[in-house]
């Protein structure tokens, strides 16, 4: 509260809006990861970044590489807020991947929320996809848009945040199964992987057992020779 001349002057809540979207929905194996992301009302990122961070799907390596350290640099300098949540392939398997998606934008946005300073309370949040998800966090029923990463630059830069936080966790496991092309394939279903993935000794514990091609070959039952006499 403000008191001028008197009168009693009641400060305005400044509104913010929370923007998300996820990486990792249809890879084989790894986790799904949520970012939620918004600029600060009250100093804004450079125009120059604001206008580079489009789709991150139509990027390349490098230039999301790129973007993901000029975005990370501008939330030390508090010009935007974001938070990225993992949920693991573990999780996906046992509650499947469209509630381990909600989970991990549900956690993102409790965090996210921690961050947004009292004043700019006045939130509402807008989510790349079409899953109609309702979070009991939430006084209002989130926003969904469908393919509007090229459209709105914070969830471009969400979408970025969210792939490349992804890669650096699933090159690490490149790097231990080298065997599997990982680094290659993005984690999906090629032709490359199919081809090392034979037999149920090939899947390792990053892979969601519940997907319906990884499930096939862990059922797959052994060729047994018989020798007629």
């Amino acid at each position: 509260m403000y008191i001028v001349d008197d009168i009693i002057i009641e400060k305005m809540k400044t509104k913010i809006k929370i923007w998300i979207d996820e990486a990792g929905r249809g890879p084989w194996c790894g986790p799904v990861v949520a970012a939620s992301l918004s600029w600060n009302p009250n100093s804004m990122p450079d125009l120059e970044l604001i206008q580079e961070v489009w789709d991150s799907k139509k990027l390349t390596k490098q230039k999301r590489e790129k973007l993901y350290k000029k975005l990370i640099q501008a939330s030390l300098q508090e010009q935007l807020y974001f938070w990225v949540w993992v949920v693991d392939n573990y999780t996906i398997d046992e509650i499947n991947i469209r509630q381990a998606n909600k989970e991990a934008m549900r956690r993102s946005i409790i965090e996210i929320q921690r961050k947004i300073p009292k004043e700019l309370s006045e939130i509402s949040v807008v989510i790349d996809g079409r899953d109609n998800y309702v979070f009991d966090e939430l006084e209002k029923k989130p926003l969904y848009i469908i393919g509007w990463d090229d459209k709105v630059s914070e969830i471009g830069a969400a979408s970025i945040i969210a792939k490349v936080f992804r890669d650096k966790l699933m090159a690490q496991y490149a790097s231990l199964y080298s065997n599997l092309g990982l680094d290659t394939n993005a984690w999906y279903g090629t032709k490359k992987h199919k081809e090392a993935l034979r037999e149920k000794k090939d899947i390792s514990g990053i892979y969601r057992t519940s997907y319906k091609p990884v499930k096939a070959i862990i059922e797959k039952k052994e060729k047994v020779l018989v020798h007629i006499c």
